[in-house]
């Protein structure tokens, strides 16, 4: 080839128009970023870019496609289904529906949910093998254990629910309880430290896959009603308790002595007088971005992982090469309790005379992560690396139903109870459904207001 026609050597020469607008193009970006450096400095902030959800598409307005579970055995007379084309939480993520919001001028999204619009079990909380009836309360699985949590967790107050035994024999197993976000759903409830389960076998309660003393005498069997009720101190008093947490344990943190000989571990640093200030009027933050899947559209959310100080407490073995080494420190005095929390528990009407109190605290703490105290914060996300240890209003308490070969149970969140409690003072868990519509609204709208104020940075008319 002719070296002077090699692509590598060609000379293109651009029109004078072009050279133009992109002169015009350029000018008028550095003008907008001077316009927007000028507001910012005036307004006394500092704005950082964020990720922009794309416009929705004028077919996004219509009502998304509806999901089609599909027929997969019929058990005691309940007939359960499947689902294939809806995300499940894991990994480190988790989703949730949203729609398209015309007021929304920033987001353009807002949140929803799925049918039957109530309190039940959540089809994107869940383990695959979970199979659910057509009303979103009853489940069971032809596997080994599997777990779904409920669509509404418990945060604060007091609540009452009822597990309605489905099936439970020799063969085919349940357990019931409460668990975290962080709970494992390929395990039963009660497998971690995240959750307390309550075993159909001998009623014994189920922490760190270790057996406690009996919570339900007798156990439990097909037909019997498990009721819980739920005690929590507002979340004002929790976060109190928490700061008197965290002001104790940074009083006992030590300098480094970098002089050591011994091996140095490294050591996360973070700057947490920053994530206090950030957290200091109870900021909701919700990392979501709408995606769409399947013609359903979706916010892909971070989802709250296991600690090391929670595995620990699970398996309390540090590994050095071939060696395992059994842990004799107490791994409970690095996770900080919900004082005045209370579980208690009731078989067929009859209050049981054990409950469970002091329950792990699921907020977050300011606190640094600090491996010779094995000290570290209290709830984490893996997959973020902004973490600020925010609360985006999913944590919490959620019912838990853990099933075994055929093993089946209903979750009756009320308001009509088969025994139902004695005080009006305690709500039913269906209210949680109402209160957390109501929330999520609030949050869109404060997240909406919120856009459309770092987007005015950006508008240079």
């Amino acid at each position: 080839m002719n070296e002077a026609l090699a692509p590598e050597n060609r000379v293109y020469e651009e029109p004078d128009g072009i050279k133009a607008a992109t002169t015009t193009a350029t000018a008028t970006t550095a003008t907008a970023a001077t316009s927007s450096v000028v507001k910012e400095k005036s307004r006394n902030v500092i704005v950082h870019p964020r990720l922009k959800p794309m416009p929705f598409k004028t077919q996004d307005l219509s009502p998304p496609p509806t999901l089609q579970p599909f027929e997969v055995l019929s058990l005691n007379g309940v007939t359960f289904h499947q689902i294939e084309d809806l995300p499940v939480n894991r990994r480190g993520f988790k989703y949730k529906l949203c729609r398209p919001s015309p007021i929304f001028k920033s987001n353009h999204y807002a949140t929803t949910d799925l049918p039957p619009f109530e309190a039940c079990v959540s089809l994107f909380d869940r383990s695959t093998g979970i199979l659910f009836s057509k009303d979103c309360k009853t489940v069971t699985t032809t596997e080994g254990w599997r777990s779904i949590r409920a669509n509404v967790c418990i945060r604060q107050g007091m609540y009452f629910f009822e597990f309605e035994i489905v099936k439970s024999d020799e063969k085919s197993h349940v357990r019931i309880g409460l668990a975290r976000k962080e709970a494992s759903l390929e395990a039963p409830v009660g497998y971690d430290g995240y959750g307390y389960g309550l075993r159909d076998v001998d009623g014994e309660l189920m922490f760190t896959s270790r057996r406690k003393k009996v919570y339900i005498n007798g156990g439990f069997r097909t037909g019997d009603v498990i009721g819980i009720l739920v005690e929590l101190p507002s979340l004002e008093e929790q976060k109190k308790g928490l700061n008197r947490y965290v002001d104790e344990k940074k009083s006992e943190m030590m300098p480094v002595d970098h002089k050591s000989k011994k091996r140095k571990t490294k050591r996360k640093l973070c700057n947490t007088e920053d994530n206090v200030k950030f957290n200091e009027h109870g900021n909701i933050v919700r990392d979501q971005i709408p995606t769409k899947s399947k013609g359903a559209l979706y916010y892909d959310q971070f989802e709250y992982t296991k600690t090391k100080t929670m595995d620990h407490l699970l398996n309390p073995v540090t590994v050095f090469g071939e060696k395992a080494v059994i842990e004799m420190d107490d791994k409970t005095k690095n996770i900080p309790v919900i004082a005045q929390s209370k579980v208690r528990f009731f078989k067929n009407g009859v209050e049981q005379a054990s409950c469970i109190e002091n329950l792990y605290s699921f907020l977050p703490t300011n606190i640094e992560d600090n491996d010779e105290m094995n000290l570290e914060a209290n709830v984490k996300q893996q997959q973020n690396p902004n973490y600020r240890n925010t609360d985006d209003n999913t944590l919490g308490y959620y019912p838990m139903m853990s099933v075994f070969n055929n093993g089946a149970v209903t979750l009756n969140a009320g308001p009509n109870f088969t025994f139902p409690p004695s005080s009006p003072m305690i709500k039913p868990l269906s209210d949680r459904f109402d209160e957390q519509v109501v929330e999520e609204w609030f949050w869109d709208v404060l997240d909406e207001v919120e856009a459309q104020y770092l987007d005015s940075f950006d508008d240079t008319s």
